[in-house]
């Protein structure tokens, strides 16, 4: 198959001193344009910049949402918005957009989802992006993996709020709202999807059964309080979290007899309850084990996601590389963090373009295997087509 390369139809731009640095052509834009924008928190206040958007691209398909941070090529953006419009040529773009009122309704918004985009012939894969504080990332994906035939890919990411925690958005209607999930199908053979996620935390020490546990806050492991069990892995470090948490997340095994792991970033603790906040459900049963994230380790695991998208690639052709990366890991890379944008960049083909964001939980799947939202993790999602 011959490859089409889309960056010939890619076209991005940032909201700069009040204006649009890129009018975009009218030729980008059409009922098979996809946009994707990426800011931070603060669209909720001012969301002129993306009425003005829609006004450039009436047709086009718009998606987007916060980060803590926003991914331009190398670079990592802090208070900016941009945006990426990408024309396809030969695949069909649908949009669902679905409103989730209580966390709880979180895998049956997944669901509907899957059931709107999934009603279409031909749809190859999604791209979702969710309120990463009012919606349930895990219990999202499962609603999706309930309904969707395993052929069909899905990637994606949860809205950040840098370390602020207090809101996030995705865009509905082309506009920044809270407490939703956006989603866009991707029609036809032709769309060339790939997705590389790779962590680079390592497990040590024994595993625990988390014994007592609420959604996404642990209380107690083998009976014993949470916290006090988590201080014994981190020794003298105890004495600097919350900090230090970030470079300590858990891993966690939801079957006892299998190494199939997904990390949980550590949110935050609570002395008095004596329990631990993950970034995700943490259900009763399940065991976990302590993790370790340093930056030499991280910096390998971007290369080795870049590494496994290329290996599924048919071509050489530029793609759209589309990156989402765990806020934990811009905690722990620091002023490396950049870093990790250039190793996954790097093994892409030459004239490959890259944008994406850092998140409260990375969707997509490891070695073939279903999706599942993880943390910690750099996610890639590679587009083209045939």
């Amino acid at each position: 198959k011959r490859i089409v390369n889309p960056m010939q139809k890619v076209k991005s731009s940032k909201y700069v001193e009040g204006r649009w640095t890129d009018g975009f052509e009218a030729d980008v834009d059409s009922d098979q344009t996809l946009v994707l924008v990426f800011g931070d928190s603060g669209q909720l206040d001012d969301p002129q910049p993306l009425i003005e958007l829609r006004k450039h691209l009436p047709l086009a398909t718009i998606v987007g949402a916060s980060g803590a941070g926003v991914v331009s090529e190398l670079d990592v953006l802090d208070g900016s918005l941009t945006a990426t419009a990408v024309r396809f040529e030969h695949t069909k773009l649908r949009l669902a957009e679905i409103e989730v009122l209580d966390s709880d309704g979180s895998r049956e918004a997944g669901r509907r989802m899957a059931e709107q985009l999934n009603a279409h012939p031909d749809l190859n894969s999604i791209y979702v992006l969710a309120d990463g504080l009012n919606v349930n990332g895990p219990e999202l994906v499962l609603g999706l993996n309930d309904v969707l035939p395993e052929k069909v890919g899905i990637a994606g990411g949860m809205a950040g709020d840098g370390v602020a925690f207090k809101r996030t958005w995705t865009l509905v209607d082309g506009l920044p709202r809270q407490r939703f999930v956006t989603g866009i199908g991707f029609y036809g053979p032709r769309l060339q999807m790939h997705r590389g996620c790779r962590g680079g935390s390592l497990g040590f020490g024994a595993r625990r059964v988390v014994t007592r546990s609420k959604g996404n806050i642990v209380y107690t492991l083998d009976g014993e309080p949470a916290l006090a069990l988590y201080k014994d892995f981190l020794g003298d470090l105890a004495t600097k979290l919350p900090a230090v948490a970030s470079h300590f997340p858990l891993s966690v095994f939801r079957n006892p007899n299998s190494d199939e792991v997904v990390v949980r970033f550590v949110l935050g603790i609570d002395e008095a309850e004596q329990s631990i906040t993950l970034a995700g459900d943490i259900p009763e049963g399940c065991q976990v084990q302590l993790s370790r994230a340093n930056r030499e380790d991280l910096l390998q695991g971007s290369m080795m996601a870049a590494v496994d998208v290329m290996a599924e690639a048919a071509s050489q052709a530029p793609v759209l590389n589309l990156v989402v990366s765990c806020i934990g890991r811009r905690l722990v890379l620091g002023e490396q963090t950049d870093e990790e944008l250039e190793a996954s960049l790097e093994q892409m083909p030459e004239g490959s373009s890259q944008v994406g964001f850092y998140s409260y939980g990375e969707i997509s799947s490891v070695e073939r295997r279903r999706c599942d939202m993880h943390n910690m993790t750099l996610t890639l999602t590679t587009l083209s087509e045939a």
